[in-house]
């Protein structure tokens, strides 16, 4: 393994991967209760490591993955203080606006392989599906939200163990489309 360049990209993806796993087990239905694991994941990996990560990835020229590692982490950082007394219409607009900026960013994706688009599409369904669960009260939309949520955890964690298995072997092991 060439140890002089680091794919800091590697860590992003895995810290958005197991921060939206843990994040997106009650809504899936797959747990129930205080997800307190998942939100020592959110501040440790999905604020602050995630936050050093977007500046390095930022530095190294990785301009989509800086993108996403910096809203991720600012994403994360306000899930922290989004309180559960705020009305369902002002969570609804919180997730509509997350919603719009990863559909453009999705949109720009397309170029950069297909588990990156792959990986933006299914966040996006998730915070769309946020909103309308906010605004309808529908429980469905949770559902719809927590398996999109882990789709994208999944394809999040796929991306970072092809990145350094890629890295490391030389070769590509795992496909993820990119041209890099």
């Amino acid at each position: 393994m060439n140890n002089k360049s680091v794919v800091v990209s590697t860590i992003g993806f895995m810290c958005i991967g197991f921060v939206a796993w843990m994040m997106n087990l009650g809504d899936a239905g797959w747990a129930s209760g205080a997800a307190m694991h998942g939100m020592a994941m959110d501040f440790a990996l999905g604020s602050m490591l995630l936050g050093v990560i977007s500046i390095l990835t930022f530095f190294h020229g990785r301009t989509l993955d800086a993108i996403i590692f910096f809203s991720a982490a600012g994403y994360f950082w306000t899930m922290q203080h989004v309180g559960s007394g705020d009305a369902a219409s002002t969570v609804g607009w919180f997730w509509l606006l997350w919603a719009v900026f990863v559909f453009y960013v999705w949109l720009s994706s397309f170029k950069a392989g297909w588990a990156r688009s792959l990986f933006l599409l299914a966040v996006w369904i998730s915070f769309l599906s946020g909103c309308l669960m906010s605004w309808t009260g529908m429980g469905f939309f949770r559902i719809i939200d927590g398996y999109t949520g882990l789709i994208a955890a999944l394809v999040a964690i796929y991306i970072s163990a092809a990145e350094v298995l890629n890295h490391g072997c030389g070769k590509v092991v795992l496909q993820t489309g990119s041209k890099d």
